[in-house]
């Protein structure tokens, strides 16, 4: 409806009743609304979808654990090296033993040679005594016979630093040198504790003066006297 208030001019009230349409809010296209700040009209627009990157845990730690696993795996393999140098040196050890061993037994066999000799002397010589020992040969000769082998065993220690030896009767009884074999009964207590008798003679070490085989005898001993 058209109203003339004034000659020349019209006024549309429907128009002027309704709001204007530009951007829903009453203003027109080429104005901005007020009191909007200045840095919220200068942000870029950003898509509602599009989230920051966030670096993941897992993919942090996947250098320490190649770090890791470089540092066990050169553990294990030194590990396995020592073993393999540890078997080594056994078995030169082992070796080393062995060959000791048979140095020894070659020393030994060396220092018995000069003995070893006498008797393979000494067998050869009863046995040929044995082979040619007369019918009518008697006990008195067989005595004789043996106590020249008992010479001859005699010289052989000699040579190797052995001598024999036998206490006198009455000697008093030394545990270092001689074994007491049984006692015998005095009554006489000045002769307790000294020998009665030697049964087998000693050998004593010459350069040590160390009895190998002590002589066996036997020892007096005191007896009381019954009233």
């Amino acid at each position: 409806m058209l109203v003339t208030s004034e000659p020349g001019s019209a006024v549309d009230l429907e128009a002027a009743g309704r709001p204007a349409q530009a951007g829903g809010l009453g203003l027109s296209a080429t104005e901005e609304p007020e009191g909007l700040p200045e840095s919220a009209a200068g942000l870029p627009d950003q898509p509602d979808d599009q989230v920051p990157d966030v670096p993941d845990a897992a993919d942090a730690a996947e250098p320490a654990l190649a770090e890791l696993s470089a540092a066990v795996r050169d553990l294990a393999g030194a590990a396995e090296r020592y073993h393999d140098r540890a078997a080594q040196r056994e078995g030169v050890i082992d070796h080393l033993r062995s060959e000791l061993e048979t140095l020894r037994r070659g020393e030994r066999r060396g220092m018995l040679r000069p003995l070893l000799t006498e008797m393979c002397r000494l067998r050869n010589d009863l046995l040929r005594q044995a082979a040619t020992l007369p019918p009518d040969y008697d006990a008195e000769q067989a005595a004789k016979l043996l106590i020249s082998f008992a010479e001859t065993v005699d010289l052989a220690l000699e040579n190797n630093g052995v001598a024999s030896y036998a206490p006198d009767e009455g000697d008093p009884f030394d545990p270092r040198r001689h074994r007491r074999l049984r006692g015998a009964e005095s009554v006489d207590p000045a002769q307790s504790g000294r020998i009665a008798q030697v049964l087998r003679n000693g050998y004593l070490d010459v350069e040590a003066n160390s009895p190998i085989v002590p002589a066996e005898v036997t020892v007096f001993m005191a007896v009381r006297e019954s009233k």
